[in-house]
Parts: structure tokens; sequence; C-alpha cells
């Protein structure tokens, strides 16, 4: 039995197929590459008028089917949320999904408006960074040479949550959504770029970087490589000096 008998007999069951008037399916199993481990994602599409939403997990055949059912609205809400957010995951999920129901044109007018925002790119989207958050960079980096010079046990957990923080701050200032799933495929793989339909960092000197401080194992290049990546992105960012900081603002009420 292949994937979409397995999906038919999911929706045979669906508790609320009475409000469903489409279906989307979207993953590996559509973009390609599935694993053992890939479960097959669903968007289910109720009538406008209900007012519930539901997600849930069913095992059909040894697949695992991940389901989200909203009304078109609500899918709508996602995806603005997600643009807001400089994230396109929702509107990937669309726009490489599948159509298997369609009753009245609806998942396609989702799909073609998913697509749109895609195509804008975030170009009205404000990403600038305050004094505040470049202070921030700062000071993991020296947080960080602190606990290398010092031999903390724990300097790896702190390194690699520090370069998750480093990265999401670039990846939001050039407008690029930030998953880290994808974050290294992005930079090594052409095939994980059209899966998520993205493009290769504008920096090739960062994306570097990028690469070298997420496979680097030895403690010494980690801490090097850190320090290269923050100053880059501070020079992207404008520079920042510690001995000049300062930030004011208004006081809460």
């Amino acid at each position: 039995m292949n994937w979409e008998e397995k999906l038919n007999k999911f929706l045979e069951t669906f508790e609320h197929k009475d409000d469903m008037i489409g279906v989307l399916v979207c993953g590996s199993f559509i973009t390609g590459s599935p694993s053992t481990h890939s479960d097959l994602d669903v968007h289910i599409i109720l009538k406008d008028k209900v007012t519930y939403r539901e997600r849930g997990n069913k095992i059909i055949d040894g697949l695992l089917i991940e389901y989200f059912s909203n009304p078109p609205k609500q899918i709508k809400k996602y995806f603005e949320e997600d643009y807001k957010n400089i994230s396109s995951m929702s509107q990937t999920q669309f726009a490489t999904g599948k159509i298997i129901k369609d009753t009245n044109g609806i998942v396609q007018s989702l799909k073609d408006e998913a697509e749109r925002m895609l195509s804008k790119n975030f170009a009205d989207i404000d990403t600038s960074i305050n004094e505040l958050q470049k202070y921030c960079l700062w000071d993991m980096l020296d947080d960080l040479k602190d606990l290398y010079e010092n031999g903390k046990d724990d300097f790896d957990f702190i390194y690699y949550v520090c370069l998750d923080k480093l990265i999401k701050t670039y990846m939001r200032y050039i407008k690029y959504p930030y998953n880290k799933k994808s974050t290294l495929g992005n930079i090594t793989s052409e095939i994980v770029r059209k899966k998520y339909l993205l493009s290769e960092l504008p920096d090739k000197n960062i994306s570097d970087l990028i690469y070298k401080c997420i496979v680097e194992k030895n403690k010494s290049n980690k801490i090097k490589y850190y320090e290269q990546l923050t100053n880059m992105i501070m020079t992207l960012l404008g520079g920042f000096d510690i001995d000049k900081f300062k930030f004011k603002s208004s006081v809460e009420e």
C-alpha cells in the first residue's frame, strides 16, 4: 500500500470529513527523499464557517500521518504571522504541496497566495538591529571566551546555544528565513535549497564560517571561527564599540 492509499484510508475515517473542502499534502513525500522517519504532512481545509481547528497524528499501516485541519481564514493568518516573523514555513508547505482535493478552488487560491508572499522576500519588513542587540552579540562572545579560557565543561553546550542566536540574528537581518534543520543543507546542498525554496546566502565568507562553526569539533577552532563570524556580522551591522555602548529607552509605566 503506497502513501496515497494510506492517505485515502485516513481521510475515509477522518472525524470532521463533512466539514472538509480540501486536502493538500506536503513534505518529503512530495518534495523528494523521504527517510524511514518521514511522516506524511496533510493540510485539511475546512469550511470557513467552522469555529474550530485541530491537529493530530494517526498511524495508518505503518505510516505516521500528521494532519492540520483549519478553515481558510486561519491558514491565511498563519501565512501573515510567519511573514511578519521572517518565516516561510507555512507558505512553503502550500507552495510546494500537492493538492489532493479542492472542492471549490480554495486550496489553489491558498497555494497561489503562499507563492505570492514568498515572492516578496520580506522586502517590506523592518529587520534593523539596535545597539542593545549588538551588545548581546558581543556579550555572548565574551562569555564564550571566558568558558573556553577556563576550561569549563559546559563550553560546548553554551557554544551551540550562542551560535544558534548569532545565526538567527544574521538571518533575520538579511531577511532570510531561519530553520535550524535546513541551515547546513542550505549551505551545502542544492537539493535542500530546492526542497525548501531557499536561496544561497549572499555572503560566501559568512556562509563558509557558519559551516565551519557548525561542523568543527576542536574547541580551539570553534572559538576562533565563532569570533571571526561575530566580527564579520558586526561589521555588516555597522560595527560595535563596547567602550562607547549606551542604550537609552523610556521607563515602563
